[in-house]
């Protein structure tokens, strides 16, 4: 039975192991494509508001460009009250001057905050836009100063190319006044955008001051402040951190299934092997029922031919044969009603009927019955009851065939020479005890667990040989004496005898 239960295991195992290594190695190599992919679409999603941050601050300073490429003369007042409304909303502002491209002369200066001006756009990239402005195409050059100042410069349509109009920028200014309510709008709840330092690292501005959020997955170089990065992350979590939790979210539910899995698989296996022995045990049973019939059956045939053939010449010899007859009969009756009383057992067919029993006198009517067949076994059965009355509600049939049971088994498996049987009635705080004591072989500790098990019997040595039974009867025991509401328990010590003790609910009122 090992062999083909370790071969089920090994099919079941493999069938079980397969899919889920197929299901594993898939489930991995898609989590990374997977992960690659939304690290793909996430990046894209964080480009596209990069590149709004960034094409906003372009309409702001085109915007200014427009507002200054106005065809007035440079100095008069048309062109200061344009250039104080400019420094009036934007406090980023320091100066803005107009030069002469051909001559290098300044046409007019305006300036904020006090601030002093002396630097000039450089000429390779003024050359460079009059190449573009010849082309049609006005375009505004950035150049850094210092850490505090940022020069935007571009040629004015107006003088078709040759005047130059330069604007100093303070950057931080720009980013907190001019920027910053956009950056807020586009962030909205969804995402932490900061403006920081390229060279130092250090954050100049963000959308949230306290958000603990140190590092931004995503930085881009902005067009028009190109000594400053913007960058960007998810508030709640970063693509990495998500990406982690989704892979120990899948472990822990793959883990989850193997376990069902392999928990399962046990439970099959000890099913099978339950399924198994149960059907060893059936084979067992029907090998040793058809040998225990068989013995009776062969001794009733035997000395049934034998007295009508009228051989025997003494009525001692005849009384002898019809007393073994009549003892192989009941026996072959007990059996048979042993594997009655299993099958209606087994159907919930057995009907109790249930009444107000003594068991003061019922054992010892019970062992009226067996004077007989304990006589011919040689067996010394004594009966002791603790009180005058022991009052349950049972079955008085049922009760004596449980009794007869164990009576029989303490016989079976009584000592070799001098056996006896002790019973004794005592009456519990909650139950009546009926107690049946042998002085045979007792019962080992690691089958004591098993021998109120269906078709279950001690084999050790040649025990099997040497008592035969069906392995039902203590199995019967046990389930009458559930549906009385009581227990059978065994107290047993091998080499000293057992102790079968029936335990009965104290009388109903």
């Amino acid at each position: 039975m090992g062999r083909t239960i370790a071969k089920i295991s090994l099919v079941l195992l493999i069938i079980v192991a397969l899919p889920i290594s197929f299901y594993l190695v898939r489930e991995f190599s898609a989590l990374s494509k997977n992960e690659l992919m939304v690290q793909r679409v996430f990046s894209t999603q964080l480009e596209s508001i990069l590149y709004s941050v960034n094409q906003y601050s372009e309409n702001v300073v085109k915007q200014w460009s427009q507002s200054l490429d106005q065809p007035v003369d440079p100095s008069g007042n048309v062109m200061q009250g344009l250039v104080y409304n400019i420094f009036q909303n934007n406090q980023s502002v320091l100066a803005i001057r107009f030069l002469q491209l051909q001559s290098n002369q300044v046409e007019a200066a305006f300036f904020n905050h006090n601030y002093q001006l002396d630097n000039w756009p450089p000429m390779n990239q003024l050359k460079r836009l009059q190449d573009y402005f010849k082309s049609n195409y006005q375009r505004i050059e950035t150049k850094t100063v210092n850490d505090s100042t940022l020069m935007f410069y571009f040629l004015t349509k107006n003088r078709h190319g040759e005047q130059v109009c330069q604007l100093m920028i303070n950057p931080k200014e720009f980013v907190l006044q001019t920027m910053s309510p956009q950056i807020q709008q586009i962030a909205q709840n969804l995402f932490f955008i900061s403006v920081s330092d390229s060279l130092s690292g250090n954050t100049i501005y963000s959308t949230e001051e306290n958000s603990g959020l140190s590092e931004a997955t995503e930085k881009a170089q902005m067009w028009y402040l190109p000594a400053y990065k913007l960058g960007i992350r998810l508030k709640a979590k970063t693509v990495e951190e998500l990406a982690t939790e989704r892979t120990q979210r899948d472990n822990f539910t793959l883990l989850g299934l193997s376990i069902v899995v392999i928990l399962g698989l046990l439970f099959v296996i000890w099913n099978i092997r339950k399924e198994m022995k149960l059907a060893e045990l059936k084979s067992e049973f029907v090998s040793n029922v058809s040998h225990e019939i068989r013995t009776p059956l062969a001794l009733i045939s035997m000395y049934s031919e034998t007295l009508l053939m009228k051989r025997l010449k003494t009525e001692e010899k005849q009384q002898e044969y019809l007393n073994t007859i009549q003892q192989e009969s009941a026996r072959l009756t007990d059996i048979v009603n042993r594997i009655l009383n299993f099958s209606r057992l087994e159907k919930n067919r057995i009907k109790y009927r249930f009444e107000n029993i003594d068991l003061a006198q019922l054992v010892p009517e019970m062992l009226a019955t067996l004077k007989s067949h304990l006589k011919a076994a040689q067996v010394d059965c004594q009966f002791n009851s603790e009180v005058d009355e022991a009052l349950a509600y049972a079955d008085s049939e049922v009760v004596k065939t449980m009794l007869v049971n164990l009576v029989d088994n303490a016989i079976k498996y009584g000592a070799d020479q001098n056996k006896k049987i002790d019973i004794r009635l005592l009456k519990k705080q909650k139950a009546i005890w009926v107690e049946v004591e042998d002085n045979g072989i007792g019962i080992a500790p690691k089958n004591q667990k098993h021998v109120f098990d269906q078709f279950y019997r001690v084999t050790e040595g040649d025990l099997a040989h040497k008592a035969k039974g069906s392995g039902l009867g203590l199995n019967l025991v046990k389930r009458m004496m559930k549906a009385h509401g009581g227990s059978v328990s065994l107290r047993s010590r091998l080499g000293e005898g057992s102790t079968f003790i029936l335990k009965f609910p104290v009388k109903k009122q």
